[in-house]
């Protein structure tokens, strides 16, 4: 956990003109540095170079996110460093004007000037952090819009470079906390100014709600969580911090872990309106997510503040039924109302809630709601009390209520909630098990509790437990033991969802589990389980509601399945389904895949340059279609896995994704055997063959060329013989065996002679050219590359006549005739970047570099290399951008 003085950071500024400025700043959460507006803008200086500065003297550049001037507050994101992990965000809370009391117990961290020490070197010197303390009268500056901090302590000692200048200079953006009893420091505004008349305990203050004029709404607002602001001074509801005098709620676990933000905003959602209304909030979540465990912690939490009553009702949720009127009793008999004291009917029982409730601060903690309209006579109606309601659905039907989603935990959390069951010892012992557990457990606390349970009970090593929840046959099954007393398990937590949903939605649900990826468009559902798409939005959205699926997006477009959701539907659909009724399904979903890709692999020259739509389609898709292919593959389903694997080819080789290509084509090849479809078997040994000579695992590779000339000449296909003569030549090429490589060629020239095909001729010259060029006769690459190039553009095929300039640019680099090479790639280069081929363009820019960099330009090496390197970085090809950060790191040699 990054601490607040590690938080801190100088603001640095260089101008144009060399000067340097330096103000303070605050690493408020992720990349994101909250400062004053006037460290960081410029008056029209385009070149100032912003930067922050840690307190270990570590640099980190940082551009303006947003800024502005009157309000003077700014918010930086600086450059990605691995020192700052995952940073949570800082809370913030706003300073009610209305209150008289003070904000107390406020602090900041700066670099003021006065405490400046040379630095070694070149270079700002170095000031040391000074941490200040104070406290913020509400009342003041209320017409400026402004806040005081009135400070109680300042420098000791100034320093002859004083003057009449403000000690506090250089303290300006240094962002300033108050205390909240329950949330801990909240931020609430950035030091601006220093007035010296007022005195040296006296600054100005921006409060942090100028953020709203920032962009409200933009990305960085929801990363910092902004939107419920806390308030303080913090209201008092009650005389302090005693026990509430009704309380009934649940253990509060001592190994309780993460949901730190998700506290804090419910705190504030709870409280911040409580003196003028009666709050309810709602926690929804998949089962097994631990929404009661958090609401029983949030009701601990707030004591201080519902100091009368803290009720905790369990409403079933499905699991067994509590009437309206069985879980009133339950709250008055926590009231302390049994036998002849409780009233005797529904009204009246009603009424004396109510009347309870008004005694004072209460929080109502109603448990697994599951309709509506049986906790709605329940919920507190004066202000000053509140209910905090979990449920599996987002109950859109309770006016007025804030929601707030629980997930699964992330990684880190999930693993810290695992040691604190099992022991840091058993985790140090074997870390990559516990690894493998929390991440097959999908961050679900009820399974990691199971889990760790377990653990504890059978005596037996992590490395066991992550073997037998590595089968997906078993791992629910393995979910299942006892905490606090009862047999709990996965598989029934989520059967009390299952079996609350219609036989129309259940089986959508089976069928879910039959799908290959973890997540999926309506049309793919809708195409798995034989539904019309109205019909299968509707049924979503009813899964949704229940939290058996997860909208990952705001438009509905796009579910998810936890995977051990996942596994339970898969189990449902085995004893439910026929195995026929499966297959079909599973035929179904990959057809759909394999229908998409073909609708676009399937136009002419696609497998050059896929349209930009199957890009944008396979960017969003390619996990679910490598588990498409998979599942094609498990499930011994051929002739689907060979359209898939057809219609992959282009996409993955215009992605350079060779490791795929190669997993997927010798899968096709199997696939083509068994059905004895020899065509399909020489596609693909060909682009198996090409694959793996990508990824120099050449010597696998001589076998498949022989079988794929062996298949071509025995159906007497010419133009294929010719084409595997070509690129079995490169093999030889690969294997540094030019002469045989020259052989290959030229039995693939008499084929495309005596067949006329100029064409394929002028494609074969460039192989011939590369043959050449590694015998180291340049001379004999350009004579063959410049008679095909003349041929080229008597044809006028602009597509030919690129290739050629292409290879004659290598033949010309490397003779040293370099402007030559840069003149006939110069079109090439136009050619595809007219085309918008960014893959092409890629290649060009490369070899442009190669040419600047022998030719001893090493600036214009460098940034042909960088345009190629984005063009790398935004098609997804990470052997690519390997390739090309080496050779930027070869121009500073």
């Amino acid at each position: 956990m990054i601490s607040p003085v590690d938080r801190a950071v100088e603001v640095l500024r260089r101008r144009a003109s060399g000067v340097w400025s330096v103000g303070s700043g605050y690493l408020v959460g992720g990349r994101l540095v909250l400062t004053a507006a006037h460290n960081v803008l410029t008056d029209g200086g385009a070149d100032d170079l912003i930067s922050v500065r840690r307190g270990d003297g570590s640099r980190l550049a940082a551009d303006v996110l947003a800024a502005e001037r009157d309000g003077d507050i700014a918010l930086l994101r600086v450059s990605a460093d691995p020192s700052l992990g995952d940073m949570p965000a800082v809370r913030f809370a706003r300073v009610d004007r209305r209150q008289t009391r003070l904000v107390e117990n406020c602090w900041a961290i700066g670099y003021p000037g006065w405490n400046e020490h040379p630095a070694d070197g070149a270079g700002v010197p170095l000031r040391d952090s000074v941490q200040i303390q104070g406290v913020i009268p509400p009342g003041s500056n209320v017409r400026r819009g402004l806040l005081e901090l009135r400070t109680t302590s300042t420098p000791e000692q100034l320093g002859p470079r004083a003057g009449h200048t403000s000690q506090w200079r250089g303290m300006s953006g240094a962002v300033v906390f108050g205390d909240h009893p329950e949330l801990g420091a909240l931020a609430v505004g950035v030091i601006t100014e220093h007035h010296l008349p007022e005195g040296a305990s006296t600054l100005t203050v921006a409060p942090v709600t100028g953020l709203t004029a920032l962009g409200e709404g933009a990305p960085w607002w929801r990363d910092l969580g902004l939107g419920n602001w806390a308030v303080l001074p913090h209201a008092r509801t009650g005389t302090g911090r005693r026990a509430a005098r009704y309380t009934r709620l649940g253990r509060a676990v001592a190994d309780f872990t993460d949901r730190e933000r998700t506290l804090a905003k419910a705190a504030v959602l709870l409280t911040d309106r409580l003196a003028d209304s009666a709050p309810v909030l709602v926690l929804h979540g998949m089962a097994g997510v631990g929404k009661t465990q958090l609401a029983t912690q949030i009701a601990h939490h707030l004591g201080p503040t519902f100091w009368h009553a803290r009720i905790q009702v369990d409403l079933g949720g499905g699991h067994f039924d509590v009437s309206t009127d069985a879980a009133m009793i339950q709250a008055l008999q926590a009231f302390g109302l049994t036998g002849d004291r409780l009233p005797p009917d529904a009204p009246a029982r009603r009424a004396e809630l109510q009347r309870r409730l008004e005694g004072g601060p209460s929080l109502l903690v109603l448990d697994n709601v599951a309709e509506v309209a049986r906790i709605v006579p329940l919920l507190p109606v004066s202000p000053g009390s509140a209910a905090l309601l979990t449920s599996r659905s987002e109950l859109p039907s309770v006016t007025g209520a804030e929601r707030l989603p629980v997930e699964p935990l992330p990684t880190a959390e999930a693993l810290r909630l695992f040691e604190r069951i099992v022991g840091a010892e058993r985790i140090a012992r074997e870390p990559s098990a516990a690894n493998g557990i929390v991440t097959l457990l999908g961050g679900l606390p009820l399974a990691i509790r199971i889990a760790g349970g377990n653990v504890l009970a059978l005596r037996r090593p992590l490395s066991v437990h992550a073997m037998l929840l590595a089968d997906e046959r078993q791992r629910i099954s393995q979910l299942e033991g006892r905490l606090d007393g009862e047999d709990i398990g996965v598989r029934s937590t989520f059967e009390l969802s299952y079996r609350a949903l219609r036989e129309d939605t259940r089986r959508l649900f089976r069928h879910l589990g039959l799908l290959p990826g973890a997540d999926f468009v309506p049309e793919l559902s809708a195409r798995c389980a034989d539904l019309g798409p109205e019909e299968s939005e509707r049924l979503l959205g009813e899964l949704a509601d229940r939290q058996l699926v997860e909208v990952m997006d705001v438009t509905g477009g796009r579910y998810r399945l936890h995977d051990l959701l996942r596994l339970y539907a898969r189990e449902h659909a085995e004893r439910t389904e026929s195995e026929a009724e499966r297959r079909e399904a599973v035929r179904r979903s990959l057809g759909w895949y394999a229908d998409r890709m073909d609708g676009w692999m399937s136009r002419p020259g696609a497998h050059e340059l896929p349209p930009e739509e199957a890009i944008g389609w396979f960017t969003e898709e390619h996990l679910n279609v490598q588990a498409a292919v998979r599942q094609a593959y498990e499930s011994q389903e051929w002739e689907p896995l060979l359209r898939l694997a057809g219609s992959l080819y282009g996409l993955l080789f215009h992605r350079s994704h060779w490791e795929e290509m190669e997993a997927v084509k010798a899968m096709a090849v199997e696939a083509a055997r068994r059905v004895g479809d020899e065509p399909a078997e020489l596609g693909s040994l060909i682009h198996l063959a090409e694959a793996r000579r990508l990824l120099g695992r050449r010597q696998e590779t001589t076998a498949l060329y022989e079988r794929a000339l062996e298949i071509a000449r025995g159906a007497g296909d010419e133009d294929r013989t010719a084409w595997i003569l070509t690129h079995f030549g490169d093999l030889q090429c690969d294997l540094d065996r030019p002469q045989d490589a020259l052989r290959r060629y030229a039995e693939a020239r008499a084929i495309y002679r005596q067949r006329e095909d100029k064409g394929a001729e002028i494609w074969l010259a460039a192989h011939m050219g590369d043959a050449y060029r590694q015998m180291d006769r340049p001379e004999d690459a350009a004579r063959v590359l410049t008679e095909a190039l003349a041929e080229s553009r008597r044809r006028g095929d602009a597509a030919e006549i690129v290739w050629g300039q292409w290879h004659l640019a290598l033949a010309y680099d490397q003779m040293g005739r370099y402007a030559d090479a840069e003149e006939v790639l110069s079109p090439a280069i136009a050619f595809h970047r007219d085309r918008g081929d960014r893959a092409g363009l890629a290649t060009m820019l490369t070899v442009l570099g190669d040419i600047h960099l022998h030719a001893r330009r090493p600036a214009a090496a460098r940034e042909a290399y960088g345009e190629a390197l984005e063009l790398a970085r935004s098609l997804d090809a990470p052997r690519r951008v390997e390739e090309l950060e080496a050779a930027l790191e070869r121009t500073s040699d």
